[in-house]
């Protein structure tokens, strides 16, 4: 996929319909600063930070969970680095959008980050949402002004542009329990891409395909900026069992909601070779928990 990188006039148009930038939630204890960053663009996108009607008790309590999912265990292992985004999303502007994050340098020389209901009840630098930094871990730099915003250089923040024929952009890679803007399955899913993608919904596999075909899937990158390098195939037309259904005892009985090893439930997805834009061969029978995340595409 033929994408442009932004700069900072980039993120400050899109940041709210795409996962919000961050700058560093940082300790001694978790120096993987990369990982934490991907983590925390993974929850804003699929707690929705800035989301239309978001409340900040529900973006926290979405966070919580979030934290738990194979998808952010597997990145971040370590539980407390886990403590650590949760620290740093709770003390968030998500879910406020009249906030702003309050910046002072107090007479000790000591730096001051607080949340003040509207920009003009700060006292020193009103900073944040306008910079695409949300919390008061990374809104502040250490005289008391704003951060400012990340560095967008092509080998640091990279936002993908949509504008592919068939497809417009990939979503973070998931396990075959999709779980997005606190849906399950093929719902929430869609959500997710309207929310990052306006006007799009999840890509079947034979939209997959067409997006191939188009020259589309060529140097994809998903919403946090990593390559997509595989999908998951949705194909109403298969096998629910080969859908990841969830026919667990008492379950839903709909594809992409199972997310153990216990029934025959399995899943489907293929492998993208991200630098040709090629998909492999369908691959069947694969764990829904236990045969690693896949990304789920968004097109139109």
């Amino acid at each position: 996929m033929k994408s442009l990188y932004g700069a900072a006039l980039a993120t400050f148009l899109l940041w709210l319909q795409a996962a919000p930038a961050v700058a560093e939630c940082s300790s001694t204890k978790c120096p993987d600063a990369a990982a934490i960053a991907q983590g925390r663009a993974t929850i804003q996108e699929t707690c929705g930070c800035t989301r239309a009607g978001q409340t900040h008790g529900k973006y926290v309590k979405c966070v919580k969970s979030t934290l738990k999912l194979a998808n952010l265990t597997a990145l971040i292992p370590d539980k407390p680095c886990r403590k650590l985004i949760m620290q740093c999303e709770s003390s968030s502007i998500c879910g406020k959008p009249n906030a702003a994050v309050c910046c002072t340098l107090k007479k000790n020389g000591k730096l001051k980050a607080s949340i003040a209901g509207k920009p003009t009840k700060c006292k020193g630098s009103a900073c944040g949402a306008f910079l695409g930094l949300f919390s008061t871990f990374d809104a502040c730099a250490t005289d008391g002004t704003c951060a400012g915003p990340v560095t967008t250089t092509t080998t640091t923040t990279t936002i993908p542009s949509a504008g592919g024929a068939v497809l417009q952009g990939a979503l973070i890679p998931t396990p075959g329990r999709f779980n997005f803007n606190l849906m399950l399955g093929i719902p929430g899913a869609n959500s997710a891409c309207n929310t990052s993608f306006p006007g799009t919904h999840a890509c079947t596999y034979a939209e997959l395909q067409s997006a191939a075909a188009a020259g589309d899937l060529d140097g994809l990158r998903d919403t946090a900026g990593t390559a997509v390098t595989s999908f998951w195939a949705i194909d109403s037309s298969q096998p629910g069992l080969q859908q990841c259904i969830d026919d667990a005892a008492g379950g839903s009985s709909l594809n992409w909601e199972y997310g153990t090893a216990h029934t025959p439930s399995r899943g489907q997805k293929v492998s993208l070779d991200n630098a040709a834009g090629t998909l492999g061969p369908l691959q069947s029978g694969v764990q829904c928990n236990l045969g690693g995340s896949s990304s789920v595409g968004c097109c139109r």
